[in-house]
């Protein structure tokens, strides 16, 4: 009977002794922190809260935990979770000091932890093809929706099913995959609709012109850092430490670094290899030649097109790589497969330059006559041909850029769009004047980046 007692309590010990349990007290909070010299961050790694860019750390959350690592004087180390719930298990096993990442605010959630003021609030939206998107919830029966079991996205649309009386097809993608990775996804049309973040699918669709992303389903839901609900100083420095910053101009920079979408890592997007400037550099150096460009310049042009998306489609109808329009691209071969092709849309664009620049053969400097082409290239001749036509009547070369580039932003003005050299009315020059130096100043970053052969 002893024999039995003891073998009892031996087999009870690893539960006892052993792994951390989530319903443990665990006591480690700002004064161990401070001694080991060492915040453990968890996050998630995502296009806003923490990526890597050119071999660079960066983020939102990650910036903005490194200075408050800074405030309170000790180094960072990252916890990377694939998700909220492991997210959640790492702290509360005491495998991490705080989770730096925008974590749903439930009220499961703040019974098992303590959030810090470091909040934000967005809802979730779907995420579609930007070509005859859906318009309403409704509408989603007979569709398919891809979102990972057990996230927050699949339970909303379990419950979104239910409040539309059922007709929603859930498919659950593989672990793996992360809502970057799902929204890119729909992107190349490999899947046909995902839920996502507001300010997440915002700064994708920055980069991604092809995704539409206006349709919410649901309400606008808190979400923020949070420690556990035993690290009470950890609680209150990180408060104190954000009611200082949240009005400094580090913070208001940070908030436009990353959510004003120009810092979306561009490799979550586009696989471009180190030492190229685009995804289709071979096919850039292969066509070039034919309009004697540097293949660079041709490169930032459809960079500045479509950001190399062979997918997008523009508000005004532009379709593919080259963002050329349906009518122009069949006149140079593209139908409606092709002109989502990444190499017949740049040999139809090659077609298209060629026509232009016999529209400005006259403009005998090639810089020049390059600037008229891409104004062209992006509003079309006829009201480049105006502003040259404006240029001449008032004493000025119409073979020079700056000259023309000046009547194009007056033909927003009726005295000189109803002249009688302008045959076609009023325009807007502003975007087209910006477009031209733009797709310069691409070529220019372009020419300084080292080259693999």
């Amino acid at each position: 009977m002893i024999f039995w007692a003891i073998l009892l309590v031996l087999l009870t010990l690893p539960i006892a002794c052993g792994n951390r349990t989530e319903k443990e007290e665990i006591s480690y909070d700002l004064t161990e922190i401070i001694d080991n010299g060492e915040l453990r961050v968890i996050t998630s790694k995502n296009a806003i809260s923490y990526f890597i860019n050119n071999e660079e750390e960066m983020g939102y959350e990650y910036d903005l935990i490194r200075n408050y690592a800074d405030h309170i004087g000790v180094d960072i180390k990252l916890v990377i979770a694939k998700d909220a719930d492991e997210m959640k298990h790492l702290l509360l096993t005491n495998q991490g000091d705080i989770i730096a990442y925008q974590f749903p605010c439930s009220k499961a959630n703040k019974k098992a932890l303590a959030f810090t003021d470091c909040r934000s609030n967005s809802y979730p939206v779907l995420i579609q093809s930007s070509f005859a998107p859906i318009k309403d919830v409704t509408e989603l029966v007979g569709k398919t929706v891809c979102v990972k079991r057990n996230s927050k996205y699949w339970v909303r649309l379990k419950n979104l099913n239910k409040e539309i009386g059922g007709g929603i097809n859930i498919q659950i993608m593989h672990d793996s995959l992360s809502v970057d990775d799902l929204i890119i996804m729909v992107s190349k049309r490999e899947i046909p609709m995902t839920i996502a973040d507001n300010d997440i699918a915002k700064t994708f669709r920055n980069t991604l012109n092809n995704i539409n992303i206006s349709v919410p389903i649901g309400l606008l839901q808190e979400r923020g850092w949070t420690v556990r609900k035993s690290s009470p100083q950890l609680l209150n420095s990180v408060n104190q430490w954000f009611a200082e910053v949240k009005n400094s101009r580090f913070y208001n920079k940070l908030h436009v670094k990353y959510y004003g979408g120009k810092l979306l890592d561009k490799s979550i997007a586009q696989n471009i290899p180190k030492g190229h400037v685009s995804p289709y550099d071979d096919l850039f150096k292969k066509y070039a030649p034919e309009i004697h460009w540097d293949w660079r310049l041709l490169a930032a042009l459809s960079f500045n097109e479509s950001h190399f998306d062979p997918y997008a489609i523009s508000s005004a109808g532009a379709l593919g790589l080259m963002q050329m329009m349906p009518g122009t691209g069949a006149k140079y071969g593209l139908d409606s497969v092709t002109i989502f092709q990444p190499e017949p849309a740049i040999a139809a664009s090659i077609q298209y330059i060629k026509s232009l620049s016999l529209i400005y053969r006259d403009v005998k400097d090639t810089d020049e006559r390059i600037k008229f082409i891409l104004a062209s290239y992006n509003a079309g001749p006829a009201h480049v041909l105006d502003a040259r036509a404006l240029a001449s009547k008032y004493g000025e070369d119409p073979n020079v850029w700056q000259n023309t580039q000046k009547y194009l932003l007056l033909k927003n003005d009726p005295e000189y769009y109803n002249d009688e050299v302008c045959k076609f009315g009023y325009f807007r020059g502003n975007h087209t004047v910006r477009y031209v130096q733009d797709v310069f100043n691409t070529y220019n970053h372009y020419l300084g980046i080292k080259q693999n052969n």
